[in-house]
């Protein structure tokens, strides 16, 4: 993949750098005034009082700019139309679909401020990384060595979680990924991650992530060689249309969720 467009996205672990907060977002709520005053001292007629009216539906259940709380997940940020980091991964997601023209179309993006728990034990997994590269290993590639040793070869991704239909104040909890041992596939175009989780129509996932590649096993048949992938000289495998495989959830940092509709 290249690493032109990873750079224009700038996608730090600090989501306020990449977040204009919008003037709907610094709006206090408007007072009401339940008291009215009568200057005829008259008898009092009975006031009607109407209930509120529930807002309509947007669709994606919050208003550009704002941002969904929860102390168990990552704080989602909207992205409204025209931001700049809005119109760079759109960009990126529509070239990179396939050699045909993105059949769809984007609902919404938000941006994904980590918890500091997971932006430390992404850190954490990527000075191991260049722990073991810089000790050295038989068979491995100096280029490699020196991108592990470097910055343990991040690189940008996109892993497509399926199908969503629930509200996006729950959206938070798609951009977790937990445990070890488990391989996370993450794909260098959108159209091959959406591919990969099953493609069809309807409303889908797709989350934008940091990924610690490290030391890469090219793996040249459909078949996995374990006596060369499995050992601990590598840290991710390379599969089929450009699949990337990590066995640490902690090798992944969302950035960015897209909603899209087939």
């Amino acid at each position: 993949m290249a690493t032109g467009w990873m750079k224009a996205l700038q996608c730090k672990s600090r989501a306020y750098e990449d977040v204009i907060t919008t003037s709907s977002c610094r709006r206090t709520a408007a007072n009401l005034k339940d008291v009215v005053q009568n200057t005829h001292q008259t008898k009092p007629k009975a006031t009607r009082v109407r209930p509120p009216v529930a807002p309509k539906p947007t669709g994606t259940g919050i208003s550009a700019g704002r941002a969904i709380h929860n102390p168990f997940f990552p704080t989602l940020t909207e992205l409204p139309v025209g931001h700049s980091s809005r119109n760079v991964v759109e960009i990126i997601f529509h070239t990179s679909w396939s050699q045909k023209a993105f059949p769809g179309r984007i609902e919404v993006i938000f941006k994904v401020h980590n918890l500091p728990k997971t932006v430390a034990r992404f850190e954490e997994y990527r000075e191991a990384v260049k722990a073991r590269a810089g000790a050295g290993n038989p068979g491995s590639k100096k280029d490699e060595d020196a991108r592990c040793v470097a910055d343990g070869n991040e690189v940008m991704r996109f892993h497509c979680v399926g199908p969503t239909d629930a509200e996006v104040y729950d959206a938070g909890g798609l951009c977790t990924f937990s445990g070890k041992g488990g391989s996370i596939r993450t794909f260098p175009g959108s159209g091959a991650a959406h591919e990969s989780a099953g493609g069809g129509k309807g409303r889908r996932a797709m989350l934008v992530c940091r990924v610690i590649a490290g030391r890469v096993c090219k793996r040249v048949d459909s078949l996995l060689d374990s006596s060369a992938c499995g050992s601990s000289a590598f840290d991710s495998v390379s599969g089929e249309n450009g699949a990337l495989v990590v066995f640490d959830s902690r090798a992944l940092l969302p950035c960015f969720l897209i909603i899209y509709k087939v």
